[in-house]
């Protein structure tokens, strides 16, 4: 159940999620192994992404992925619009060290079957952006990234 829909009245909400330096260490290093390690301790039951997920909408678990969507990539291309199933929420943390030199790359956000959308920036590090999925009517997705990189986790509650 959503806790707070006044929030998400254009379907999206930002709001920031403090990480450490050791996450931005990680992400600088590259060294994904660690940081994915790190993510599954943050999206556990008892961990502090988790908890703080929860204070917006009631769920059991999350399953999560690190996006990167780089310019230099060849396959680099807009996303399709999708609503991620069954799954009741879903969030973008931004992990991009330079936002401000990042160019595309944005989430945009409509209802279903609405030509009206919203085109969210990719935010700087720590800021997360929390959707709702189809199960609301919205759907999503991501623009192509045409300078710079992207590093995100990409979440699902379901």
């Amino acid at each position: 159940m959503l806790k707070k829909p006044e929030l998400f009245n254009n379907g999206f909400h930002l709001s920031y999620f403090p990480l450490g330096d050791e996450i931005k260490d990680l992400v600088i290093h590259e060294n994904w192994e660690k940081l994915d390690q790190e993510f599954k301790i943050l999206t556990a039951k008892d961990g502090r992404l988790f908890k703080f997920l929860n204070e917006f909408h009631d769920f059991n678990e999350i399953e999560f992925i690190i996006s990167i969507r780089d310019a230099q990539n060849d396959w680099e291309e807009d996303g399709i619009w999708h609503d991620d199933g069954s799954r009741v929420f879903a969030f973008s943390l931004s992990l991009t060290v330079d936002a401000d030199h990042l160019e595309g790359g944005r989430l945009g956000v409509r209802q279903k079957g609405s030509e009206n959308l919203f085109e969210i920036p990719t935010p700087s590090f720590g800021t997360i952006i929390l959707f709702l999925t189809g199960i609301y009517g919205f759907e999503h997705k991501i623009h192509q990234v045409t300078k710079g990189r992207r590093i995100i986790i990409a979440g699902w509650c379901s």
